[in-house]
């Protein structure tokens, strides 16, 4: 399956397409994370990935760039890696290149991603549950998007649920009182600084003493 919303994407689905259907040696090129890997095995989806010996499949080869020669004749093979090949290499071994720009780029195809990572955690976790992603994490591309998703998955949805699986831990692991109060400290006021960022704002909303919170986060080094 290939998603495409965009009309970017949508013109990297036609070339993809044609190089399926014609059997065209493709290299495809890229930041980490923009999907290369996934485009590769959308064009060849029976490939060899990296193969040590000649085979009559058609083979994926990672990391082209990095070493861009082949050690046996290959037929039909695609081929990915993160910078641009030179004239040169690029008529020797390919029919084109295809540029897989970053997330960044064509935004409005972040949905559709989302929705094909979160069906294919469900599957994978076995868990029914549906999530929201108010603010896609593409620092990384495809592969912090799908690290989020699996991540609000796996992550309790409520206070509640966050308060059964401490009750869980408890029953089986605990130090003493004062220990694991300091523990609970220290990740409230560090995601608090995170949040709020000064200890004015911080202390307003806890309805904590300012003096007192100074002390304790420089006790508990935050």
């Amino acid at each position: 399956m290939f998603l495409a919303k965009s009309e970017y994407l949508k013109k990297i689905k036609n070339l993809a397409d044609m190089a399926r259907e014609l059997q065209l040696s493709i290299y495809i090129w890229g930041e980490k994370g923009v999907g290369k890997s996934f485009l590769a095995r959308y064009i060849a989806p029976n490939a060899v990935i990296n193969p040590l010996n000649a085979t009559i499949n058609p083979v994926i080869i990672e990391d082209f760039d990095k070493n861009p020669s082949l050690e046996f004749k290959i037929n039909f093979f695609i081929a990915t890696g993160t910078k641009p090949l030179n004239k040169d290499l690029l008529k020797k071994y390919f029919t084109m290149d295809i540029e897989l720009k970053p997330l960044k780029d064509h935004p409005e195809d972040i949905e559709n991603f989302i929705k094909l990572f979160q069906k294919e955690a469900k599957k994978t976790l076995k868990i029914e549950k549906e999530i929201n992603i108010q603010s896609p994490d593409i620092s990384e591309n495809l592969n912090s998007l799908k690290r989020q998703v699996y991540q609000h998955l796996l992550y309790p949805s409520s206070k509640k649920e966050t308060l059964q699986l401490l009750y869980e831990y408890y029953l089986h692991n605990h130090k003493t009182y004062e220990e694991e109060l300091k523990d609970f400290e220290k990740t409230l006021f560090s995601a608090m600084r995170q949040k709020y960022g000064s200890k004015l704002r911080i202390s307003e909303k806890l309805k904590i003493n300012r003096v007192t919170l100074t002390k304790k986060m420089k006790a508990l080094n935050v």
